[in-house]
Formats: C-alpha cells, structure tokens, sequence
C-alpha cells in the first residue's frame, strides 16, 4: 500500500487532521507581585480527562460503579478493605449524592521532576489525574495508561528579596492554578455531570476529590500548613514522636481560621506574619475550599514511597549505619546469599549514589537479618517493629485484624524506640550531634494510616511509583523529542498527537474486528509452540474487541505465567513416561531449566557431602524455578525465584544449594498454614532416576530431589525471625533425604547468623557452608512475609 507522506513535516500535517480528543489550553495566568517570567499555564479539562477514563472500552469490567462491603466469612463480623470502593469512605460519599447516581473518584497527583538529563537544570511540575473506580491492579500499572497529563503547572521566580516570602508566593501561585483548572471538576461534584460507562450505559456521575498523592513538603503546601506541621492532623514539630493520634485538622477548621484573619492577602508579609499563631502558610485562597465532598484530612492519604521506604531510607539505615558502622554494614550486606532476580549488594548500601524507591526496598529486604546479633536487641526491636508496620500496611486486601496488628506494630516501635537515641544512633547530618527528640514527619504521618483504610481502603493503591513511573511518558519522553526550547509547548503537542494517533488505531481495528463478523464458529489461532502452548478461539465479537484493546493497551511484554503454561502442556501432551517439565502443585507452579536424569551404569554422584545413590550419576546441573500465586488474589501470580542445586565448580567452590520450604505434611498446606506441617530445607540435587527394566516403582515418573534438613531451634524475641540449625547425626554428618519435587513450597532465604562481628574470613560464596547456624529472613519477599506472619 503506497504512503500518504513522504516528509515528517507531511506526517505531522495527516495527525493533525486525526479527530481531536483532549484540547489542551494556554493561558497566562495575572499575579499582583512581578515575576521574572510571564507565567503561562498549560492545561486541559479535567472533566474530559475524568469522561475519558470513564467511558475508555479498555477498562470495561475492570472498575466499579458502586460502593460494596467485604467480609471474611458469611457471618459478616469482619470486614475486608481492598478497593476504594470498598471503603467507609466511599458508602459515606454515596449517601449525599442523589439517589442512582455513580460516584467517579478523583485522583490527583503533582510533584516537580526533571526533564534535562545532566545539564540544564530544566524541571517541569506536572499535574496528573486518575479515576478511582478502575481497579487497583489495573490502574497502578504503568502500561495500563490510567494517570493522564491534565496541566503543566508554572514553574516562576516571584521578585522578592525575603525567600520564604517569595515561597508563600509560589504556594498561592499553584492554589490559584489549581482553583483554574479544576473548576469543571468542582461544578460536577456539586451539580453531576452525566457521562457514559465503558458499556454505553448513561450515568448521572459526581466527582468528589478521593486522593491528593504528593510527598510530605507538597502535602503541606496543599493543606495551607507552614513546615514542621502535620498536613492532616492536629500536630506540631513537638508532637511528631507521640505514641498517640492527634485530632483531624479538617477543611472546615482551616478555613474558618483563615476566616477570622483580619489582614490584606496581598501584603504577603504581615499576612503571613499573621497566620503564625495557627500554624498556616499564608495561602488566602485554597484551591478545595468550594469543593464538594472532599476535605484535606481526607484526601491527602498516606504515600508509601515517600511516607515509608524515603523514610527507611533516611532513618532507619543511619540508624543502624551508626550501630553497626560502615564498615561492619557494608561487609554484612556482601555476605548475603544472592536471591536471582533481586539485587547482591556486593559492595555494602552505604557508598551509593541516587538511590530510589527500588533500591530502598531492596535494602528493607535484608536490614533486619544484617543488624540482628550486632546492634543492641532494642535497636533491633524498634528497626523490625518499624519493618512489619510498613509489610503489613502494603498489604492490597486488610482486614479489621490486619489494621489491629498494623497499630501493634506501631505501638511496639515507640515501645522501643528509646534505645536509639539511649543508643546515640539519631544524630543531625550536618551538626553529627545527638539528637534527644522526634522532630520526623514522616514518624507522625505513620499514625495516620490505620484510620486511612477504612477512609480509602487500601493504601498501597496511593503510591507514587505509578505516578512517578508516568512522568517518564507524559514529561521526560516528549521532551526528549523536542528542540529544548519552550518545553510546555512541545509537551503538550507532542501528547496531542500521540493520543490521536492511539484513538485512531483503536477505533480503525475496532471497527474492523466489528466488520469481519464473527460466527459462532469462532476465528481459531493456531501455533505449534515449543512449550506446548494450544490455539484458542474468540468466540464473538465482544471477545475479539477485548483482544483488540489488550493488544493496544495491555502490557507489551509480560512476566511467564507457568501456571498458564502448565496447563496448556497438560491439555496438549500426550501421555509420556517423561515427566513435564513445567508443572503445578496446589498454588505453586515448577519449571526446570534442564532436563535432569539419572543413568544407570555409573555409580556414584558428588554432593558436598559425598553422598551416594546407588547405580546412578548425575547430567547436568538443573535450576528449579518456583512462582506462587499471589498470597491475597489467588487468580494472580506473584514473583518467581529460582532454587540452585550447583556442585561445587570453579566460581562456587563449595556449590550453591539454596534453601526452600518443603511440605511434610499433606493436611497442611502453604501459604494458608505458613510454616506448620513444613520443613525448611537446603536443596542439594534435583534429578529424576531412572529404575531398572522391568520394575514397577512409584517414583519412576517424576522428579526428585535431595535435601538437607534445617531445623528451627527458636523464634528470637527482637528479630522475630525463626533460628535455624542444621540437623546433624551424631556422627556429625549432616541428615538428608529424598523427596518429590512438587513437595517444595515455596523458595527461602537462609542467611547464616554473623554474630557480634562477621568473620572477615567469610564470602557470600563460603559464609553458607561455613555456618551451622541461621537466620530465616521473613522479610526478603512480602508474600513470603504474610505467609509466616503467624
């Protein structure tokens, strides 16, 4: 098919006669005190951006319209909160709009990111919105598209010689935008706006303000509050380490405070002055003041990026840093046996640089097992106290039982928490001074997020990973398109045409898969695919639109579901005297690598241990990989991990066994009775031997392995983690056994116990096989962790 262009300028000009879908606006904005700049603002409705999410095919079956309760069992005593639509928050809500209305919750979320890469120093302050009805695990997926680009905030420098002054100015500058923007927003929450569902039903629709996600510096510019002030709560800079809750400071509070101001708003300074003795930033006018529904203590939810791991981070690594040393730190993290797929901090976390929220967890993966035994046993306590509150808080389904032990978490770091500053571990960056009190922030937000859940539901669904994740599409991608002159502008066309050409190509390939007419006899895709996959069948035309919009919209590359694939092998092979390679057991799926096998005629294998399996030997070295079903959606998976069974060879001197629950009981089963009827084992050998001609034995279809067994000696009081010890005759050799594969679990993190001081003599290669001691670290997966939190 010949083109319709030949120059990029003719190409440019077909996309521009593409059907338009978002406008976006310019407009500059007047303010009573001089800029260096005229301040421009770019932005599009935000009611449209809401009806687009909204009425989107792609989400159809995946958001709810109206609010529902969960509960554990069909007793109704226990409730279950997950979705915002879920919560106390959301019945609330429905109760003061008109009766058959659907409530369609805002999510907004601002924070300043760069769009230069090393020099220029050119920052953008994007403004993105989101629709609270789309379910969790669909809209906190970067590929799903759900936060869309509503307004490019002004970034100025206001002429003052006072800085505070000039930030008072910034603050009133973006709450003025704000009101500008979301206007359409503000009349639809009071009046109703009737938009149409994915389906093409109709809906009278209010749009109340659910969540506000910013970190802590913009939640306070948001809540008219000045710095060392809870956003939310009644609280000062005094009261951050209170063990306690503080009052709600609601809108209506603050607005009746400003109120009672008798001053000139536009004399900066002696209104700002004023507004001192109630604690506020000197904003006159905030944006959520004519905002129906929706109130600051509501809407600005807790964060976990940085409400938890920026503050694990800032804390609680010093903290420990200053227990241990640097030195001691770095050389315990080297020691780690590696985890495949997760990060080996073979040189320590001390040293580096530009750290994010990624490497931030995968630090709160080995913390607590790192310090144990070397910091003092309340230090210990209060950092794994602090540990459990931020698993159990991430946690996307929370019962009433769940926000109990989130609170017991809590109470039980400020039960502890002396021993740090006892200890002289909190000390000024700058000053290297003790510092004897709580003045921390994110410490006091803390308080805020067992109320949170039955406000909002789950707080996992606020976090600003996603949203951080879509600065990368609607900012620093486009950007990087451009001349580097006049960026807002070039964003903004750039997006336009994106989305015209992605509207496009929809509706094209809708219309044909609507055209082609589909029969009942269904349009058959079949492939001969080398792991067994089996064709399939669309049956009708909704089915082939669905396959068309996760085809647009859904992620272009996905993790391996081995649990899909061992179903297709299971549909599509034959009967074999060889076992399938990939296979399930209950809510665990297998997939070896290799194809091990035992064969007779050879006479012995070598373990590190000498063991020996009469008239076999041993081809090749297979890895087992395990994933699980996610421990609260048993319909999604979770992370998959790999078990090495590796003789000793050139680089592992005394091999890699890594470790793994093994199930010795069938009347219990993992995750649902976490560790009880199970077994924490070293894998050694994954093989399958094959029997003599002519014999008939049970395990002759499938896989083996050998184990060495680790046996919990006790569960220790600060770490909470169990105590390993390797089971050994007397004779001192080490107790082993065959079992089938499919009785492993679920993979395991063993790290020896180091004592006071590490033995500078250890490796991450020997310190295993140096031990006889360990550590069971329950925080190195949070599946894992819920699932021997008993």
């Amino acid at each position: 098919m010949p083109l319709s262009f030949w120059t990029a300028k003719e190409l440019r000009g077909r996309i521009e006669d593409l059907p338009k879908g978002l406008c976006w606006k310019i407009r500059i904005v007047p303010m009573h005190h001089p800029t260096t700049s005229p301040i421009e603002l770019y932005w599009c409705d935000p009611l449209e951006c809401i009806e687009a999410l909204f009425n989107h095919p792609f989400y159809a079956g995946k958001m709810d319209y109206s609010p529902f309760r969960v509960f554990t069992a069909a007793g109704r005593i226990m409730r279950v909160y997950s979705e915002w639509m879920s919560s106390d928050g959301a019945w609330e809500l429905q109760t003061q709009v008109p009766a058959g209305s659907t409530l369609c919750g805002v999510i907004l979320s601002s924070d300043k990111t760069n769009v230069t890469n090393v020099c220029g120093g050119k920052v953008a302050h994007p403004l993105l919105i989101s629709l609270a009805n789309i379910r969790m695990n669909v809209r906190n997926k970067a590929s799903s598209h759900a936060f869309l680009l509503t307004a490019l905030m002004p970034i100025v420098e206001f002429i003052h010689p006072v800085p505070r002054i000039r930030s008072v100015l910034e603050a009133c500058l973006f709450h003025a935008c704000l009101d500008l923007i979301l206007e359409p927003l503000k009349k639809a929450a009071q009046l109703g706006q009737m938009m149409a569902d994915p389906l093409g039903n109709v809906r009278f629709c209010f749009t109340p303000l659910v969540t506000y996600i910013v970190d802590t510096p913009e939640a306070c510019m948001l809540a008219c509050v000045r710095g060392k002030t809870s956003p939310v709560m009644k609280a000062t800079y005094k009261d951050f380490g209170d063990p306690f809750r503080h009052g709600p400071r609601t809108g209506e509070e603050t607005l009746r405070q400003l109120g009672s101001i008798r001053c000139d708003p536009d004399d900066v300074e002696a209104y700002f002055d004023t507004c001192a003795r109630f604690r506020l930033s000197g904003v006159s006018h905030p944006f959520w003041h004519n905002w129906p529904l929706s109130d600051p203590h509501r809407f600005l939810t807790p964060e976990c990026l940085h409400h938890w791991h920026r503050m694990s981070w800032d804390h609680d690594v010093k903290w420990c840093r200053r227990a241990l040393g640097a030195g001691e730190l770095d050389f315990r993290f080297s020691l780690l046996p590696p985890i495949t797929g997760l990060r080996q901090f073979k040189s320590g976390i001390t040293k580096l640089k530009q750290v994010g929220g990624r490497t931030q967890r995968d630090v709160q993966r080995y913390l607590v097992v790192v310090i144990a035994g070397a910091a003092h046993p309340n230090v210990v306590a209060a950092v794994r106290a602090l540990m459990d509150f931020h698993y159990l808080a991430q946690a996307p389904t929370i019962t009433e039982e769940g926000r109990e032990n989130i609170a017991a978490a809590l109470a039980e770091f400020h039960r502890y928490k002396h021993a740090i500053i006892d200890g002289g571990l909190r000390r000024g960056d700058q000053s290297g001074l003790v510092l004897e009190h709580w003045e921390i922030p994110k410490l006091e937000l803390l308080q805020s997020v067992v109320p949170s859940i039955p406000q909002v539901g789950s707080v996992l669904q606020w976090s600003a990973d996603t949203t951080e994740h879509a600065h990368i599409e609607v900012v620093k991608d486009p950007a990087s398109r451009t001349n580097n002159k006049d960026y807002s502008a070039q964003i903004c066309r750039h997006l336009d045409r994106v989305e015209k050409c992605r509207m496009f190509d929809t509706a094209v390939r809708l219309r044909g898969t609507t055209e082609a007419g589909f029969s009942s006899s269904a349009i058959e895709r079949d492939e001969d695919r080398s792991d067994g996959e089996v064709g399939y069948a669309v049956d009708d035309a909704d089915e082939a639109g669905a396959a068309v919009l996760n085809d647009l919209w859904a992620p272009k590359q996905s993790s391996s579901n081995y649990f899909d694939i061992a179903a297709k092998h299971v549909a599509s092979t034959a009967l074999s005297s060889f076992p399938l390679r990939t296979f399930t057991r209950g809510s665990t799926a297998f997939h070896l690598n290799l194809r091990p096998s035992l064969r007779p005629h050879w006479e012995t294998i070598w373990l590190s241990t000498a063991a020996t399996v009469e008239g076999s030997d041993l081809s090749g070295e297979p890895d087992i990989r395990i994933q699980q079903r996610d421990y609260h959606d048993r319909t999604s998976t979770a992370s998959t991990y790999t078990i090495h069974a590796k003789p000793p060879n050139g680089h592992w001197k005394y091999g890699r066994y890594d470790a793994a629950i093994l199930q010795v009981d069938e009347g219990h089963d993992w995750p649902d009775s976490g560790l009880t009827g199970h077994a924490v084992v070293e894998v050694c050998l994954i093989m399958r031997p094959r029997p003599p001609r002519g014999t008939n034995v049970t395990w002759a279809n499938r896989f083996l392995v050998y184990v060495r067994r680790l046996d919990i000696i006790n569960v220790e009081l600060a770490t909470h983690l169990p105590v390993l010890k390797r089971a050994v005759r007397a004779s001192g050799s080490y107790f082993g056994d065959v079992f089938p594969l499919d009785q492993i679990s679920s993979f395991a993190h063993v790290v020896p116990r180091f004592g006071e001081t590490a033995d500078k003599r250890l490796t991450y290669m020997n310190a295993c096989h140096a031990s006889q001691s360990f550590y069971l670290n329950r925080y190195f997966d949070k599946d894992f962790f819920y699932a021997t939190n008993r």
